[in-house]
């Protein structure tokens, strides 16, 4: 097969090295162009450019297929199987789904985003990233900041802390709140706690609508009562409606999507969650592909370049790095002929 101009053929080992290789340095690329954004972020009030009036952060996380090659146990007092050229013993795939965390701040109104991916371990780092990028945005103390996500005890908090200095209010996602209601829903059909003739969907429907206009406690009160009802015995109890009740009681305050509308703010994390698919996905989810855990953070790294506009700044950075090393080596040779 032919070359086009321009074009050069690399072997499989070649590429992965280039492609590892240059995945951690762009990831130094990024840690250090947000640690610098959150530094001038922290400088006195005059000497910071003018900040933003409000700002949106969404974070979610998705699935993405790793693989790890696992040594095949063998039989009880039996020897493992080597392979035929090394003698080492041999190993098998091991297949599964670890997360990837994806968090985007923009203005509202704008199309210009910037994105921070993160693997499955890096969790305080995704939302420093947060932080970050929000600095790029503009973020000071003063400004307005909208948080959607969804509810987990492990999300909610994280953001208010990275926010805790400024005015943030945090948004439920608006779909993730409907997807509990249903599986709120039902819970309470499994119980036989629903009305009459009501069905999930309908109830479901219905509880958002009091939710909206800030009748939580109303919805939480049916899920603890039917709660109660599924059990004398609170350790046989159905567990889906305690949860449920306690998600919607610790996210009361976050729900008033009716309030959310008429201030024209956005009530979903529908751009993170596409984020997702065209900046995640579209790379690590090809058919086929199964990545290394250890390995993912390097690809990860390259799309957050790519989807925040900094692929030729990270080049730019890299060849000011080569001819300081160049320079460097100059020197040392020069001494020595001395």
């Amino acid at each position: 097969m032919g070359f086009a101009e321009g074009q050069v053929e690399m072997d499989r080992t070649a590429a992965l090295r280039m492609l590892h290789e240059h995945g951690a340095h762009a990831r130094e690329f990024i840690n250090d162009k947000l640690g610098a954004a959150r530094e001038l972020a922290a400088l006195p009030w005059g000497l910071r450019g003018e900040g933003a009036t409000e700002l949106e952060v969404e974070w979610d996380a998705g699935m993405i297929p790793v693989a790890t090659l696992e040594p095949i146990e063998p039989p009880d007092g039996e020897e493992p199987k080597l392979t035929p050229v090394r003698g080492l013993p041999k190993r098998r795939k091991m297949c599964r789904w670890e997360e990837a965390k994806v968090g985007l701040a923009q203005k509202p109104g704008e199309v210009d985003r910037l994105y921070t991916v993160r693997p499955t371990g890096d969790l305080a780092a995704s939302f420093d990233d947060l932080l970050g990028l929000a600095c790029l945005k503009g973020w000071t103390e003063q400004t307005q900041v909208r948080g959607l996500a969804d509810g987990a005890k492990h999300i909610r908090p994280r953001m208010e802390e990275v926010f805790d200095i400024g005015d943030f209010r945090f948004i439920l996602d608006r779909p993730h709140c409907k997807e509990h209601l249903t599986a709120a829903g039902e819970a309470l059909e499994t119980e036989g706690a629903l009305a009459d003739g009501v069905t999930v969907q309908p109830w479901a429907e219905d509880a958002l609508q009091k939710m909206e206009v800030g009748n939580v406690a109303e919805v939480v009160q049916e899920l603890t009562r039917a709660w109660e009802a599924s059990d004398p015995d609170p350790e046989s109890r159905n567990e889906r409606l305690r949860l449920e009740a306690g998600y919607f009681e610790r996210n009361s305050d976050a729900v008033a999507y009716a309030e959310y509308r008429a201030q024209g703010w956005s009530t979903a994390s529908s751009e993170v969650e596409s984020a997702q698919g065209h900046v995640v996905q579209a790379r690590l989810k090809i058919s086929g592909a199964w990545w290394h855990p250890a390995r993912v953070d390097d690809i990860l790294a390259l799309r957050v370049l790519k989807a925040n506009g900094w692929w030729h700044e990270y080049w730019d950075d890299r060849r000011r790095a080569w001819r300081r090393r160049a320079a460097t080596f100059g020197e040392a040779r020069g001494g020595e002929a001395a």
